[in-house]
């Protein structure tokens, strides 16, 4: 299956497909992670089991930000808190216990 990223929609598509059945929004993000599952959803983001089409369908995750908070300076505090986790994902390296950050867009 093929997991929708609109916020709005979140329509499970056939495997292989392109676009969202429903919406219409393209299924493949940099045109290369493709999201199967919704897992979870947190403070200021959901979180996918994906697939890295680019690596032989290597299982990965994407974590899409997506902020709870209103107004300019909280969205301002999560993009900055959001960007912090992903350089930390990056400084940490080689790690069993944590995953490598594969790319942030």
């Amino acid at each position: 299956m093929s997991q929708c990223l609109n916020p709005d929609c979140l329509h499970q598509n056939p495997s292989l497909t392109k676009f969202c059945q429903r919406c219409g929004n393209k299924l493949l993000l940099g045109d290369r992670y493709r999201a199967v599952k919704y897992i979870s959803e947190g403070g200021f983001g959901r979180t996918f089991k994906a697939v890295d089409e680019h690596r032989l369908d290597t299982i990965c995750v994407i974590k899409q930000f997506l902020p709870q908070l209103q107004g300019s300076a909280a969205i301002q505090k999560a993009t900055e808190l959001f960007k912090q986790e992903a350089v930390r994902l990056r400084d940490l390296g080689k790690h069993p216990q944590i995953p490598d950050l594969l790319a942030f867009f």
